[in-house]
């Protein structure tokens, strides 16, 4: 009964903020002073700048600290979105791996990229689980090279009581469909260390995206988040939903007036959403704990999860599972995608941790519009794993 209170109050994406929000574009009032503020207290920056997506954040990210043709350290295993801001970006990539466990950095990888050369280290926090950011900045300090971190699926995620995105030289935010807290499409970047200077000149020349598309993105977000609804559209190869599916970045734009009027409604409730997801993922670890051929993704010592989604490593064969919103994970180490190919730098570095996810992961939506029914459904699966 407490779980099911906590799923109906925490509500950040509502037919009503939606409403709400184009109701303030057409008025004409700019929220993004008020969303810069919020952004700027909750990841202790000093400027924020609001974007059209979170790649497009992190192609100004990478234009900001680095030349064209520098290398960048990225992880092996994460969206496939970096490789698109990369290619932008014009600048070359050298993978670590990750600890397919904690899906933070493998310390021992990281640690030989950076001796091999890299000019900025990119690292990732994924589903909600924070990277160990504590080793590292230290990490990236001794190697004297600036950190980005792209938070884009931090979900409220903490490190040492510290918020996911608080540490890096600069933060990468996305506000996009399935991150948590959304406006249909946008993101940030964010500085933080007084040796960038100022990021906004990088959007001077920069125009808006729309707001109407951006507001029917989040209308069609809302009506296919319960995954009973989810589940039809899915079923539909020709959909492409919930693949990854490589898109070119275009040059970056400021985030819509609609955008950031939905963001300014969302942004409030995006703590008591995160509650919702942790008590939900509370019943679907029960659940796991009762299965001998699975495997629990855990937080690194002193973080604490977000749970954007609930991640699992399977020990037989890939299984998903649409009709409840079970999906398997990025199904490629970033070395396999194609697109990476023309920067990736070679290496030997081995990437087994990145493979092993590829194979074995598989991730369970935990957010607020998963009903009791849907999580006494995606339990089942878990035991029968």
């Amino acid at each position: 009964m407490h779980i099911r209170r906590q799923l109906t109050v925490a509500s950040p994406l509502t037919a009503a903020n939606i409403a709400g929000a184009t109701m303030d574009t057409i008025a004409r009032r700019d929220r993004s002073e008020q969303v810069r503020g919020a952004l700027a207290t909750e990841f202790s920056a000093r400027e924020v700048v609001l974007t059209d997506s979170g790649t497009s954040a992190l192609v100004l990210a990478l234009r900001a600290l680095v030349k064209p043709g520098a290398v960048v350290a990225m992880p092996a295993y994460a969206c496939v979105d970096l490789i698109s801001a990369a290619r932008r970006a014009n600048v070359r990539v050298r993978l670590f791996d990750l600890d397919p466990l904690t899906l933070s950095p493998d310390m021992d990888s990281l640690q030989r990229v950076l001796a091999e050369g890299v000019s900025a280290l990119l690292v990732a926090h994924l589903y909600g689980f924070p990277a160990d950011m504590t080793a590292v900045m230290g990490a990236a300090r001794e190697a004297g090279v600036p950190v980005i971190e792209d938070a884009a699926q931090h979900a409220c995620a903490t490190i040492g009581g510290k918020s996911a995105g608080s540490f890096g030289d600069l933060t990468v935010l996305s506000f996009g469909r399935g991150k948590g807290t959304t406006s249909g499409r946008g993101g940030a970047l964010l500085a933080r260390s007084p040796s960038i200077g100022s990021i906004s000149m990088l959007t001077r020349n920069s125009t808006s995206a729309s707001s109407a598309k951006d507001l029917a993105i989040a209308k069609a977000s809302w009506m296919l988040g319960r995954p009973s609804i989810y589940g039809l559209p899915a079923s539909i190869p020709a959909l492409h939903l919930g693949e990854t599916v490589y898109h070119e970045a275009g040059e970056p734009q400021r985030m819509s007036p609609g955008a950031t009027a939905l963001l300014h409604r969302t942004l409030p409730g995006m703590h008591a959403a995160a509650a919702a997801r942790r008590a939900n993922a509370v019943v679907l670890r029960d659940a796991s704990d009762q299965s001998r051929h699975l495997s629990e993704v855990r937080e690194v010592e002193g973080a604490e999860s977000g749970y954007l989604r609930f991640p699992v490593l399977l020990r037989g064969d890939i299984h998903d599972a649409p009709t409840l919103g079970i999906a398997r994970g990025y199904p490629r180490p970033l070395s396999a995608e194609p697109e990476m190919q023309q920067c990736l730098v070679a290496s030997d570095e081995p990437l087994h941790g990145a493979l092993k996810l590829a194979n074995r992961l598989v991730t369970l939506p935990t957010h607020h519009m998963v009903t009791p029914s849907d999580i006494a459904n995606m339990s089942k699966w878990l035991q029968q794993r």
